[in-house]
């Protein structure tokens, strides 16, 4: 396994201790998700009190770094297993909550710096700045950072590399795959969240402010809902719906390609995959990939 992967648990002295017995590691991560996702199983008989963080370094480049959420040690067959969860460090930043209220002309940066610091998180800098973000009470970091990135850019936060926060388009590696590597094509639908059309207040309590999703309305599918006025888009406030029902149709169809081995592959690289007939183009909004009995499996994910 050592050719496709290195495994690092951190310890709580600080020091970082490879581990070679690795049954099965999982890693996960898409264009929506707040942390990168790292599971398994490995052989190793040390202390697992003592681990504290995660590290896996595959494709040239460190993939995942994070904390250890879960972890447990067993004998089995006189060998010691121990199974693992560990989400990226970014993860906390849906975990904490900001100071409640107004804050005046936020960039990415000035934004995360204004709240609890998360350890080996870092942000995309230089992006552009806008006159407020409105932090409601009990909300989380990152949903202040979500309102950021679609006031500043129309777009949704993302992690670039392990932990690095990110708001703006991003130009990808070219990539192609076909026989014998691509194992499978596929795609799916997932209606679970979608929204048919959503209602917001305005200042008198009226639901004035709509909006309908065109998608939803094809297929058939009526789900509607009303929320009070947010804060957030006092200054355009049809956004406030509109965000709505984009937050429910994500990952609404969505395209795979699973291939052979592990190519350092980054969201947003540009993918053109065929198998027989089957064809898969578009921009890399999520991957999955599986090392196991010596080989790695990726599942690339092309988001609509």
């Amino acid at each position: 396994m050592s050719e496709l992967c290195r495994l690092k648990f951190i310890m709580r002295s600080g020091i970082e201790e490879t581990v070679s017995g690795i049954v099965r590691l999982r890693f996960y991560k898409d264009k929506y998700s707040p942390a990168t996702l790292l599971g398994g199983k490995v052989l190793w008989d040390g202390l697992v009190k003592d681990v504290v963080g995660v590290r896996l370094i595959a494709g040239g480049r460190t993939l995942h770094r994070g904390y250890t959420e879960y972890i447990v040690s067993r004998k089995r067959n006189g060998r010691s297993e121990v199974s693992f969860s560990s989400p990226g460090w970014s993860r906390l930043l849906a975990q904490n909550e900001p100071v409640p209220g107004m804050n005046y002309n936020m960039t990415l940066s000035t934004l995360l710096q204004a709240n609890v610091t998360i350890p080996h998180v870092t942000c995309e800098s230089g992006t552009r700045q806008v006159n407020y973000i409105y932090v409601k009470e009990h909300s989380t970091i990152w949903d202040a950072v979500t309102a950021y990135s679609r006031k500043a850019y129309g777009t949704f936060p993302y992690i670039m590399g392990a932990n690095t926060v990110s708001v703006t388009s991003q130009a990808g590696t070219a990539r192609a795959y076909g026989p014998p590597h691509v194992i499978e094509i596929g795609s799916k639908i997932d209606r679970r969240l979608m929204l048919s059309k959503a209602y917001m207040a305005d200042i008198d309590g009226q639901y004035s402010y709509s909006a309908v999703n065109a998608q939803a309305s094809a297929d058939g599918m009526i789900r509607e809902r009303y929320y009070p006025l947010d804060n957030q888009w006092l200054g355009n406030p049809s956004e406030g719906p509109a965000m709505k029902i984009d937050l429910s149709s994500r990952k609404y169809k969505i395209h795979y390609v699973k291939v052979l081995g592990f190519s350092g592959e980054e969201l947003f690289d540009t993918l053109r995959a065929s198998s027989g007939n089957a064809i898969v183009t578009g921009s890399l909004g999520g991957f999955e990939v599986v090392f196991e009995k010596g080989r790695a499996v990726t599942t690339l994910y092309v988001i609509d």
